[in-house]
């Protein structure tokens, strides 16, 4: 479904691969205990000079002992390790395709094995939990199970939960976001089936809300546009419908969307156990997580299959066709010579081994006069490679290659190097094909214009506007009243909207989107570089764009008082923001003018209004009758153009603000969910660098109103894109969230709160939030559930259609039965595939479209990849922006709220940033005596008592007698005082460490 490509076969013995993974796992459970000991102690002593310097006296350990524990040390160190071989791809995916035919017919997934192992695979991306030290300490400890090492989503949904991945052993040398084959394990592989309600509760304890925060995606697009999802299934049929029964059997829905595809719900009894998929037997499989082992590591796109020979290890010919992975990090030198680890930035990579012969630069700015410039060894940055498949199986660390200095830290520039590097979203400069593409795409339109700049004189600029050709056969729309709504800052403005009244008493709604399509041909040197990057990446100091600037910025822009061409969608609703149609019951087709109206336009906008002034609008500041608008709130350079009128452009900003939050209470009361964290927002000086103001970005009514049209808009061509372009319909589905993570939520709310939270669905879900707002006084407890819930929230995907069941296109959040984008081509490439295949549908040649299913997911695939790439470098800029705030204006007290306890950390909430951090003990043993346990119930508990009268944050006087507090016991929900600033070391980060109790 995902990768149908075999690859290069390998010969592998089944039988051999047993008998390797068993004798390994004797080895590691028989040295087990001293050797994890013995790294666990090294670890923490690496991890801080100072604490070593401390245990070593309190401990008052003699040379001799010392020398001896330094060789014990180094042995753990340095012994290698036996991974099972993996087997060939080709095979797995046979196995697998035959277990999915078998288990299709079965109500139980362990009966649906494969008869020549007697095991159960499953495919899936794996995701693995964070490491505060990216030391590999479950290495080789094939028994434990006190914490799981990774989870693996099955692909196909056929299993409730996700599939855990115990220990390195099992994790079978597999990255965090590496597409595997997993064989799920039974009580007979030491691999215990979870079915225990204590067990699975232990479970949940053991993954830390925390934990979750720091490994899962979120995107912040997704969550400002009602956190779509969509759900993934492959149930059985006629319990769906006994269950969940279909989209037009609810009344609301069918006012709210009028979906005219009569498709299956997802059943409330599936949706209440998902955890990434669907289960084959509720009855059977409802209550287990299974372990599994990876056996497989499915090639990445564009991959030959081929993998490092481990006869031959000198031939490297394979690596020419191999992907390789940027990984950035830090130098950590071994104690038993002179080779150097690399310890990933990314906190969900193990640490890598550099080719014999690295070494550290030296100090730079030696000779300079200014020490302040010297860059030090430890704030060095470094870029290495890691090849597909190059994981010796003897090999306790993976390798890298090329390693070299990529730049210095702790500074913007530097900072932002390495984010877009190890991203993957370090673009540079567009190729020159591309940019003769996009000349000759532009050139018949351009011209020159004659402009005044503020001290009056006439500059001349390149401006464009469509030839008579270019506008041939679009509907004309230049003479509307059209107007865009967009942040400040905006310079590719690639949506505008109109409203109509109408005499039935109904309005008619425009949404124009620029038609990039138009300028992009496929196959072309632009919509190849498109297609590789994806989407733009919005930094805090810089924009990395999709497209070049001559169509970004100037031709596709829908820029005000000029010709613009556009592809549009047209409708008509309701004032109460229903799509209901009088007179239409059950079957009968609509009006003609009832009909949703897709096509090519041409357009010119009157304004370009930005979301404070539309703001000023909705509220009354401004074109109340006045003759001359007041500046302040309507900006000259905002005001209508074209003979529109202030009062006219205002008058209908009210409209669509009224029917938009009418139809904004109507989703909300039926099942739409909103988790809105904090977002923030940097003023910077002159430099571009220096963070001047840091303060949560505000969410307006206007944004909410552009919100609710663009929603639409998608959805309806989602729909036109099924109905006539089947299975090569590009949709955006998202799977529910991730059920450990929100029964973790749901427990935490019971015992601290005795508020029950349901997680259902996202009906009940949202219920449930509206209830706790009413009923809960702290406003902050509110935010931190919000905050809290977000973490296990899945990131939205795009797919082909035709690679789902009809019912797995459901969004989960928005609780529709089907989405895609169509409303950002100028930044999004997924939404120039869905022009593109809107225009076949109304052309009727989609059987001639470029691309078939199988070419348009793999896209989507690619897309996907890329967008979570561009959301972890737009969320590594803001952290990188607000550490350096805080290392000039650090934060000496303020709020914090424990989110989750943790064995060594735990996770606090500052609501003045809007952040969750994580806290180390280990950062608060020069201030506190510090206890972590678990209790007889499972739950984890810190307490922290001043070990002397210095408490970070606070400053002493003369007459202080020390903090007036002995102790604080840290559990969830706990108020705590906080100082926050910047960590000096890289990767630079937000340092928050306690200060004691929050007094009220």
């Amino acid at each position: 479904m995902v990768d149908t490509n075999d690859g290069k076969k390998q010969s592998t013995n089944r039988s051999n691969n047993k008998q390797s993974a068993s004798s390994a796992k004797r080895q590691n459970q028989k040295s087990n205990g001293k050797k994890n000991g013995t790294d666990k102690k090294d670890d923490e002593k690496k991890s801080s000079s100072s604490n070593t310097s401390n245990n070593d006296n309190k401990n008052n350990t003699s040379g001799d002992n010392t020398t001896a524990n330094k060789k014990k040390k180094r042995t753990a160190r340095t012994k290698k390790i036996n991974y099972p071989p993996h087997a060939a791809h080709s095979s797995c995916l046979q196995r697998y395709n035959s277990s999915m035919s078998i288990s299709s017919t079965t109500s139980s997934i362990i009966s649906s094995t494969s008869s020549t192992t007697g095991k159960q695979i499953i495919r899936g991306k794996l995701r693995a939990l964070p490491s505060s030290s990216n030391n590999n300490n479950n290495r080789g400890n094939a028994n434990n199970k006190s914490k799981a090492n990774a989870f693996v989503t099955c692909d196909r949904g056929l299993l409730v939960r996700d599939v855990v991945i115990q220990n390195d052993v099992d994790r079978n040398r597999a990255l965090d976001g590496d597409f595997v084959f997993v064989e799920l394990l039974d009580d007979d592989d030491g691999g215990e089936v979870v079915n225990d309600d204590e067990d699975q509760k232990q479970r949940s304890k053991d993954v830390t809300m925390g934990e979750y925060m720091d490994q899962l995606n979120l995107n912040d697009d997704e969550i400002s546009e009602s956190c779509r999802a969509e759900m993934e299934s492959d149930g059985d049929i006629q319990e769906e419908e006994e269950e969940g029964g279909r989209w037009h059997d609810d009344e609301v829905q069918m006012k709210l969307w009028d979906p005219v595809l009569n498709l299956r719900k997802k059943s409330k009894k599936q949706n209440s156990n998902v955890d990434g998929g669907n289960n084959i037997s509720n009855e059977a499989n409802g209550e287990r997580q299974y372990s599994g082992r990876v056996i497989c590591i499915v090639p990445p796109s564009g991959a030959s299959g081929q993998q490092a020979s481990e006869f031959k290890p000198e031939d490297e010919s394979y690596k020419k066709q191999i992907p390789k992975r940027t990984i950035v990090g830090t130098l950590s030198k071994l104690p038993d010579g002179n080779r150097y680890l690399l310890v990933p930035n990314n906190k969900c990579l193990p640490r890598f081994m550099c080719p014999a012969g690295t070494k550290e630069v030296e100090e730079e700015g030696k000779d300079d006069a200014n020490a302040d410039e010297i860059v030090e060894k430890s704030r060095m940055l470094y870029q290495a490679e890691y090849v597909f498949g190059s994981w010796s199986s003897m090999s306790k660390w993976p390798p890298c290659t090329n390693v070299r200095k990529l730049c210095g830290s702790c500074n913007v520039e530097d900072e932002t190097k390495a984010l877009l590097v190890e991203n993957g979203v370090d673009h540079g400069d567009f190729p020159a094909a591309v940019l003769r593409d996009v000349d000759k795409a532009v050139k018949s339109g351009r011209f020159l214009e004659n402009n005044k700049s503020s001290d009056g004189a006439v500059e001349n600029d390149m401006g464009w506007k469509p030839t008579e050709e270019m506008c041939r056969g679009r509907r004309d729309y230049r003479n509307h009243r059209i107007f865009t709504i967009d942040p400040t800052t905006a310079k590719d403005l690639d949506d505008a909207l109109h409203v109509t009244p109408l005499p039935d008493g109904r309005v008619e709604i425009g949404v124009h989107i620029a038609d990039v399509s138009h300028f992009i041909q496929a196959g072309s040197a632009v919509d190849q570089e498109a297609l590789r990057r994806a989407t733009t990446v919005y930094l805090v100091n810089d924009v990395i764009p999709m497209l070049p600037r001559p169509l970004c910025e100037i031709a596709c822009s829908l820029n005000e008082n000029v010709e613009r061409l556009a592809f549009s969608v047209v409708w008509r609703m309701n004032l109460d923001g229903t799509l209901s149609k009088k007179g239409r019951k059950g079957k009968n087709k609509p009006k003609a003018e009832d009909e949703i109206w897709y096509g090519r336009t041409v357009i010119k906008s009157c304004a370009r209004l930005d979301y404070a002034t539309a703001q000023n609008i909705i509220d009354g500041k401004v074109a109340t009758g006045e003759l001359q608008a007041d500046e302040t709130f309507w900006p000259k350079s905002r005001q209508p153009t074209g003979g529109h009128t202030i009062d006219q452009v205002a008058a209908d900003v009210r409209l669509m603000h009224k029917v938009a939050m009418a139809r904004r209470q109507l989703r909300f009361g039926n099942g739409a969910l909103a988790l809105n964290g904090i977002k923030l927002a940097f003023q910077l000086e002159e430099d571009r660098e220096t963070p001047k103001l840091c303060a949560p970005y505000p969410i307006r009514d206007s944004n909410r109103l552009i919100e609710e049209y663009m929603l639409l808009a998608n959805y309806f061509v989602a729909q036109r894109l099924i109905t006539h372009a089947h299975g090569r319909a590009l949709l955006r589905n998202h799977s529910p969230p991730i059920e450990l993570g929100m029964q973790s939520v749901v427990d935490v709310s019971k015992e601290a709160l005795n508020f029950d939270i349901d997680t259902t669905s996202s009906s009940t879900l949202q219920a449930s939030l509206s209830r706790l707002s009413r009923e809960c006084d702290d406003e902050l407890v509110v935010q931190c559930i919000t905050e809290s819930l977000m973490t296990p929230m899945k990131p939205a995907e795009y797919i082909a259609a035709g690679e789902l069941a009809e019912e797995d296109w459901h969004h989960f959040a928005l609780n529709i039965p089907y989405y895609t984008h169509f409303t950002s081509p100028i930044r999004r490439y997924p939404d120039v595939i869905v022009h593109r295949l809107l225009q076949a549908t109304i052309d009727d040649n989609v059987d001639e479209f470029p691309q078939n299913q199988g070419e348009i997911h793999s896209a989507a695939g690619h897309c996907n990849d890329k967008r979570m790439a561009a959301k972890k470098a737009q969320e590594r800029s803001d952290r990188v922006f607000l550490s350096l705030y805080l290392k000039k204006n650090p934060i000496t007290s303020t709020l914090g709220v424990c989110l989750s306890v943790g064995e060594k950390t735990f996770t606090v909430f500052v609501p003045k940033l809007g952040a969750s951090i994580k806290v180390f003990l280990q950062e608060h043993e020069d201030c506190f005596e510090t206890n972590a346990y678990t209790d007889d119930g499972g739950k984890r508990h810190i307490v922290i008592s001043p070990k002397t009268d210095a408490v970070p944050g606070m400053q002493q006087s003369d007459d202080d007698t020390g903090p007036s507090w002995k102790s604080l016991n840290i559990g969830v929900f706990t108020k705590l005082e906080v100082a926050c600033t910047c960590k000096a070391r890289p990767p630079i980060d937000v340092r928050v460490k306690v200060v004691g109790p929050w007094k009220e």
